[in-house]
């Protein structure tokens, strides 16, 4: 096997200890960009983030160039369940950086910072955290909320903007809606826009003047917060419990929402409906998909668990989905009917 080209060194001379200690160890030795792209396959995004500030001369390649191939391949949302603290260790080895993430757990009064996804996310990642009577993850529906968090994250998109408001006060609803309707009007009327709308009990009359225009999915929590970090004079709790949540996304997306009525109480009827919804919609390469139950479907409905996320699954096998169940539910349907 031919040997690789020896490194050559500007600041030390061959008689210098450094380079001794390099001769010995045979570690004057560059590593080639297919053996960068096989190790940086293998690194979460804060890793990768590292590694691309190494520079290397080989074939005027750099790591940064390594670097960003590798994350050129990334860019899927992600969505993921655990329990316990186990699951702050399975965030921080996300293999993209995260720009907003949105968890789904049982309703709580309190979470103090050291259990907070602020610790090892990014800061400029908005982490939006709903307590609900239920979650769902793939084709699992838990109406029996367990210890189990549901997690998705969205990744950074080129040409997407994403911005989060929240209204923490009654009195502040005129501000909240106005900074809402500038950031759907922001990019004009020929660009996708989505909108992610939550509130609690309290908010629910609020969060429905909100809920105009565009395909809009979302509803009604127990609990409902925002994580407090960012805020310089945050205390020690690292959380703020907001009134409503308004998650705009404007740009280079498509979205779509449909919403399954009271009508659409059996099996063959959900089946019908989404399948109509697939031959109106065309996904891009990275998708998902979110679902929001009113508590009063599921095995209420169906006597049967699991129904509506199965269906899902089986129409869009590699869309993830995620999402809850909760007191009420906004939503849109559209596509043609």
């Amino acid at each position: 096997m031919e040997n690789l080209p020896t490194k050559r060194s500007y600041e030390d001379d061959s008689n210098t200890p450094n380079v001794k200690e390099r001769k010995k160890h045979n570690t004057d030795r560059y590593l080639t960009y297919d053996i960068l792209r096989i190790v940086f396959k293998y690194l979460n995004w804060i890793d990768l983030s590292n590694a691309s500030m190494v520079c290397s001369a080989l074939y005027f390649r750099s790591w940064l160039e390594v670097a960003n191939d590798e994350k050129r391949t990334r860019g899927g949302p992600i969505c993921l369940i655990n329990w316990g603290k186990k699951y702050l260790k399975v965030i921080e080895k996300l293999r993209n950086k995260p720009t907003l993430g949105l968890v789904f757990k049982a309703p709580h009064k309190r979470n103090v910072r050291q259990d907070c996804l602020c610790q090892i996310l990014p800061q400029s990642c908005e982490i939006i955290t709903l307590g609900t009577c239920g979650i769902l993850i793939e084709n699992a529906e838990m109406e029996t909320i367990l210890e189990e968090r549901v997690c998705a994250f969205l990744p950074e998109i080129p040409n997407v903007t994403i911005k989060v408001i929240t209204i923490v006060s009654k009195d502040d609803f005129a501000q909240y809606y106005e900074q809402m309707r500038l950031a759907l009007a922001k990019h004009g009327i020929n660009r996708s826009k989505c909108l992610l709308l939550f509130c609690n009990q309290a908010g629910r009359a609020l969060a429905r003047e909100a809920a105009v225009r565009p395909s809009v999915w979302g509803g009604v929590v127990k609990d409902l917060y925002v994580c407090n970090s960012k805020n310089p004079i945050h205390d020690e709790k690292c959380v703020t419990f907001a009134y409503c949540i308004g998650i705009t996304i404007v740009g280079s997306v498509d979205s779509w929402s449909i919403v399954m009525d009271d009508d659409c109480n059996t099996k063959e009827l959900v089946e019908q409906k989404l399948e109509s919804f697939k031959n109106h919609i065309s996904l891009r390469k990275h998708s998902m998909g979110f679902m929001f139950a009113c508590c009063e479907r599921g095995t209420n409905m169906f006597n049967e668990r699991d129904v509506e996320s199965t269906i899902f699954k089986k129409l869009f096998p590699e869309v993830p989905l995620v999402g809850c169940f909760g007191d009420g539910e906004f939503g849109e349907t559209t596509i043609p009917s």
